[in-house]
């Protein structure tokens, strides 16, 4: 993991990239503390609170301010940058929005809602879907990244940018409301593009929140290793270190405090999971849903090595009454 290194040597069109970054942050920035974003976000606090009892009975979903956020940012996104707005970015594979600014860049959006109840590491870090990021973190040891969506435009050759808004409620099955004080309401980040991957050492991940993993279609040797039901619970661990270094010959390591064993004739990961709620042993094909570190999202640098904040939290005024 590293912070962005400006001692790295970087080409005109690297540079571009870090100076477009900056620019279109600062612009989502300002949309988001806007008043009128900021009324709007209070008027469905409002809306959700005063017809919660109505809502929970309905419709059958927690996340009940997905659906108004996303309405709620793309809105004013359009609406503030629409002299900017020059095309669609055509790919199915992106963020919520997705769009050309200036003829200059594509400015990618993903919005996030996040439950303080049950889902505070989400706060902490930020995670990004394969299809919303293009950086490459080749460098995260041992398991391997995807990242599908494309730094550069197939066919403007515009640099894409991608920017996550997350906006963060507590909803405790009873009530609800915006985050305020103790956790931020709203959260800007900049996720770097794949271009400058090499300002950053090739990774910023702090950990995955999903794996996927391999199974015997993809090699015999990588048939899953089911747990017998006559093993206790307390002996799990003892089975699995039994199997992985014992039998196969695997390393134990340590992975951000997560015991795995690597295969290093396979180069893949196995550690104790589940498969169809049967506990197993597994190898993990490689990440899934990215935890990327906020700090280092935060301390970025431009193309004359100037400090900007690429994360950045915001807290919304007292709810409507």
């Amino acid at each position: 993991m590293g912070y962005q290194d400006n001692l790295v040597s970087r080409s005109a069109y690297e540079n571009n990239v870090l100076d477009l970054e900056e620019k279109y942050f600062i612009k989502i920035k300002e949309i988001l503390e806007s008043k009128q974003f900021l009324d709007d976000l209070l008027l469905i606090e409002k809306e959700i609170k005063e017809k919660y009892d109505e809502y929970q009975s309905t419709w059958d979903l927690k996340n009940k301010i997905k659906i108004p956020a996303e309405r709620l940012v793309r809105h004013h996104i359009y609406m503030n940058m629409f002299k900017e707005i020059t095309g669609i970015y055509p790919s199915p594979v992106s963020s919520d929005i997705g769009v050309k600014a200036n003829d200059e860049a594509i400015v990618c959006v993903d919005i996030k809602t996040l439950d303080t109840v049950g889902n505070s590491v989400d706060i902490s870090s930020t995670s990004v879907e394969p299809n919303q990021v293009s950086f490459d973190n080749k460098n995260y040891p041992y398991i391997k990244t995807v990242s599908n969506l494309k730094s550069i435009d197939h066919y403007s050759r515009l640099p894409v940018l991608t920017y996550v808004v997350k906006i963060i409620y507590s909803d405790d099955n009873h009530s609800f409301r915006l985050s305020r004080i103790t956790k931020p309401s709203l959260v800007l980040a900049c996720i770097p593009n794949g271009e400058i991957s090499k300002l950053f050492d090739f990774n910023i991940i702090q950990n995955f929140k999903t794996y996927s993993y391999y199974s015997s279609k993809d090699d015999t040797a990588f048939r899953e290793i089911y747990i017998p039901e006559s093993e206790k619970k307390a002996n799990y661990d003892i089975f699995v270190e039994n199997q992985c270094v014992g039998k196969m010959g695997f390393a134990k390591v340590d992975l951000d405090g997560k015991v795995a064993y690597y295969d290093h004739k396979k180069q893949a990961l196995w550690w104790k999971t589940s498969n169809n709620k049967k506990p197993c042993i597994r190898a993990v094909k490689s990440g899934s849903t990215a935890r990327f570190i906020n700090a280092v999202l935060k301390k970025r640098l431009d193309s004359n090595g100037k400090e900007w904040d690429g994360y950045v939290e915001i807290q919304i005024p007292a709810p409507m009454k």
